[in-house]
Order: structure tokens, then C-alpha cells, then sequence
């Protein structure tokens, strides 16, 4: 029996799809564009965990099809220490308080819109990538973004857009896959999840067939002005969210 009203459940797959096409077209940004309105039609702590379980697949499809371009020393050090943060982000997920959780989002959402609209560089070579690897596996586990600090710690190594979306898939891929492990073993995996995960799984392959030929079409200043102008949107509906529960 399914319990979510119908305009919730349509809510969500187009949120989902959306959130799906940005993911295949520029290898991150999915949770940063899903969580905040999902939020908004369930509830924090399901929004976080929806995005984190449909965002696992879809990082495994991308680093399938260029796995050629992955930057293997990168990958594994990026994945390494983010299944390290994961315990602790499942931790944060399962101990705070709803309104809490919403603050903590709306912290991490206006971080990566910072980072993505600046273009900011975190120098520190790979000890940076391996310390904000840590942070994002526990960012992800908690508030189902990992994405943008990871770009920022990727900016200054000059890697081709292919390679950076490569590396990062396959090592997001082990992350969301060790995120929902802890998902598991913690009880949070609930009905509501389930039922939301069986309107996101058409609105993943759709958004996946739509992402690569916008992958190939789309002039990247253009790109990175919608996804900029999706990011400024969530981060605003996250925030009025946040203000209200408090």
C-alpha cells in the first residue's frame, strides 16, 4: 500500500529527474539540486537518504562508461577516506532533530553553491583531496551532499572534465554504496524511502538518457549558468525552510 499522495510522489520524480540530468552532465551536484525540495515535499532525514541511495547508481554508470578516464591514484584516495567520514555523517543523520537537520543542509547547500559559483581552488594537493575526501563522506551521509568541496579540492590539479567526472563518480559510486550499508544497520531504510526510490528509479534512467546528450551539446558556460541558477533556487527553498521549522 502506498501512503505518500500522488502529487508528493510526482513532486519527487521530477525533482529526482532533474537532479538526475545534472548529475550525468557535469558528474556532481545531484544531492545539492535534489535534497533541498524533497525536504520541502517529505522530510529532511528521507530526502538525504533518497538521494544518497539514487545517487550511488548513478555515480556506477558514469565511471562504467569512463572508467578509461579515471584517475585511479585519485579515485582511491578520495574513496578511502570518504568511507572513513561515513559512520560519522550516519551518526549525525540518525541523532539530529529534524529542524536541526534542515540548518545543517541549508549550511552545506549555500558551502557548495559558494564553491561552485566562485570557482574556489583548495590548494594542498592530495592531503587536501584526502581531508576533504573525510568531509564528504561524512557530508554525504548526513546531508547527501558530497559533490562541490570535492570539485574545489579537484580545481587546482588541472584535470580534463572528462577525468574529473570519472574520478569522481567511481569514488562517490563506493561512498553512496558504504552510506547506505550504514543506512541499513542503523534502521533508517523506512517505507516512506522505499516508496519515494520507486518514483526516482524511471526518473534516474530518463534523466540518465537525457544527461549524456546534454553532456555533448551543451556549451559550458551555459551549463554552469543553469546549474549556478538551480543551486541559488534550492538554496533559497532550504533556507525558507529551515527559518519556518525554527
Amino acid at each position: 500500500m502506498i501512503d505518500l499522495p500522488i502529487l508528493v510522489l510526482l513532486g519527487a520524480f521530477f525533482v529526482l529527474l532533474v537532479a538526475s540530468v545534472i548529475r550525468t552532465t557535469a558528474g556532481f551536484g545531484f544531492s545539492l539540486v535534489a535534497v533541498p525540495p524533497m525536504a520541502l515535499l517529505i522530510d529532511p532525514v528521507t530526502a538525504v537518504i533518497v538521494a544518497a541511495i539514487m545517487a550511488a547508481p548513478l555515480s556506477l554508470w558514469i565511471a562504467y562508461k569512463d572508467f578509461s578516464h579515471v584517475d585511479r591514484r585519485l579515485a582511491g584516495l578520495i574513496l578511502g577516506f570518504g568511507i572513513a567520514g561515513v559512520p560519522f555523517g550516519v551518526w549525525i543523520l540518525k541523532v539530529l532533530a529534524a529542524e536541526i537537520l534542515m540548518v545543517v543542509i541549508a549550511i552545506v547547500v549555500l558551502l557548495g553553491t559558494f564553491l561552485v559559483w566562485r570557482r574556489v581552488t583548495i590548494p594542498g594537493g592530495h592531503k587536501a583531496v584526502a581531508a576533504v575526501g573525510f568531509f564528504s563522506g561524512a557530508s554525504f551521509a548526513s546531508t547527501g551532499i558530497d559533490g562541490p568541496p570535492m570539485v574545489a579540492a579537484l580545481q587546482g590539479m588541472n584535470l580534463e572534465p572528462r577525468v574529473q567526472r570519472a574520478t569522481l563518480a567511481l569514488a562517490f559510486a563506493g561512498t553512496g554504496l558504504a552510506a547506505l550499508t550504514g543506512f541499513a544497520v542503523s534502521g533508517q531504510l523506512t517505507q516512506t524511502i522505499g516508496e519515494t526510490l520507486l518514483m526516482g528509479i524511471p526518473a534516474l534512467f530518463l534523466g540518465i538518457f537525457v544527461g549524456e546528450r546534454l553532456f555533448r551539446q551543451l556549451n559550458a558556460a551555459t551549463f554552469r549558468q543553469v546549474v549556478l541558477t538551480l543551486l541559488v533556487i534550492s538554496s533559497i527553498s532550504v533556507i525558507t525552510r529551515a527559518t519556518v521549522l525554527a
